[in-house]
């Protein structure tokens, strides 16, 4: 079933290119919070989330050393739901992540520096009502390197549009995390054969070495 499956995406030409890494990239990491890093929130506790969390930490340290732009995003919401638009039908945990509360602080390991931006998202995509695209622009950006949660939701998201924006798009395969395997990589594979590339965190470094050697 499975070589069947890959076979098909092949013959149709899915995944027969690669985006590659262009001269201006930045980091978004995508909402490594307490909320879904923490193995006591409702969210929380998934080991694939975990290793993607430490996995991401030295990637952060080496976009910090060769100062490449670096954007977090978060998701918080009103006390009052008033923003939460139909999340309380599908996934009403989230009502949890309130605005100014730990739910919505970013992992102890991944903590923002002064000039690092964080975005606050209500939505899937890193893009939808927030500040992102344009800051992007405005720093003339042409390539995003994406970690996160989860694979199958906010970070797939993201990509798509990250790809319809006309943005260089690059997951960091093992810096992402899901709650389950099944979705994670299914995601993954799926992500890879139609809107971005996949890289290891290793090779992402390595990259990031040679564009500050570059400069």
């Amino acid at each position: 079933m499975e070589e069947r499956f890959d076979s098909t995406y092949s013959e149709a030409g899915y995944g027969s290119g690669s985006i590659g890494v262009g001269s201006k990239p930045a980091l978004l990491i995508i909402d490594f919070q307490k909320a879904f890093t923490l193995p006591e929130s409702p969210l929380g506790g998934s080991d694939l989330v975990t290793k993607a969390v430490n996995n991401t930490v030295p990637l952060l340290n080496k976009a910090r050393e060769v100062n490449i732009p670096i954007f977090h995003t978060v998701v918080a919401y009103r006390e009052d739901q008033q923003d939460m638009g139909l999340w309380p039908k599908k996934v009403n945990s989230l009502s949890l992540v309130q605005l100014d509360s730990k739910w919505a602080e970013l992992d102890g390991q991944l903590r923002a520096e002064k000039h690092e931006i964080v975005l606050t998202k209500k939505m899937p995509s890193a893009f939808f009502n927030t500040d992102l695209l344009s800051l992007l622009v405005t720093k003339r950006i042409d390539t995003l390197f994406v970690c996160g949660c989860t694979t199958s939701g906010c970070v797939r998201a993201s990509v798509i549009d990250s790809f319809s924006y006309g943005f260089r798009t690059i997951v960091v395969e093992d810096c992402v995390g899901d709650q389950a395997e099944g979705p994670h990589r299914a995601n993954l594979f799926d992500i890879n054969n139609r809107y971005a590339d996949l890289l290891t965190s290793y090779t992402v470094m390595q990259k990031m070495e040679v564009l500050y050697d570059a400069k």
